[in-house]
């Protein structure tokens, strides 16, 4: 599922916001009946299992599921983009990159997409406390605080806010009006001052 960007019109309390990490999405899929216990895919389908330790600690939790998310070097700040690729690209190291949830799109085997946002997100929360610190997810705050969690946003390096509807189910493959990415207002500016030369 895809955002679009732009802030939705009128007020937010029908809204969740996450601040909108840098780095490379991905799926998650733990299952307890595959081998290796699960398997790690970039959006374009590449399995980057091997190169991530995010399987290995996840498996004793001993539930299937499919989570989406973002995995990030640092903080997943616009500073720490760059840093994702070539942290894969040692073949002979890890590298501290950390996948961080934003959805939970498969719970104990069942899919759940058809489920609201809000739904979906309780039983992400519910299953990161179950984690022991194993799992992270992104942070979730009540739409109404999008402009301090932008200024928030700013002052991190951060791009900025996703929106979600908290009514919304999650559509594969689609982009949609119920998902917003709002870009703190210098982000091109410091994604330029970034990018490799």
């Amino acid at each position: 599922m895809l955002a679009t960007s732009g802030r939705p019109a009128g007020d937010l309390n029908a809204w969740a916001a996450e601040p909108k990490l840098d780095g490379w999405r991905c799926q998650v899929s733990l299952d307890t009946s595959l081998p290796g216990g699960g398997c790690v895919r970039t959006r374009p389908g590449r399995d980057i299992t091997n190169r991530l330790d995010v399987v290995a600690g996840l498996t004793d939790l001993g539930v299937d599921v499919v989570l989406d998310g973002e995995l990030v070097a640092g903080a997943g700040r616009l500073t720490d983009f760059y840093d994702v690729a070539p942290a894969l690209a040692r073949r002979h190291r890890r590298e501290p990159l950390t996948f961080v949830a934003f959805d939970l799109l498969a719970f104990a085997g069942e899919v759940i997409i058809n489920e609201p946002y809000e739904v979906r997100r309780q039983l992400l929360d519910r299953l990161v406390a179950l984690s022991d610190g194993r799992l992270t997810a992104v942070p979730s705050w009540a739409g109404t605080d999008a402009e301090l969690l932008l200024d928030a946003c700013d002052s991190q390096l951060v791009e900025g806010l996703v929106l979600k509807r908290l009514n919304s189910v999650y559509l594969p493959g689609r982009r949609t009006t119920c998902w917003r990415k709002v870009k703190i207002s210098g982000w091109a500016d410091h994604a330029e001052r970034r990018r490799p030369r």
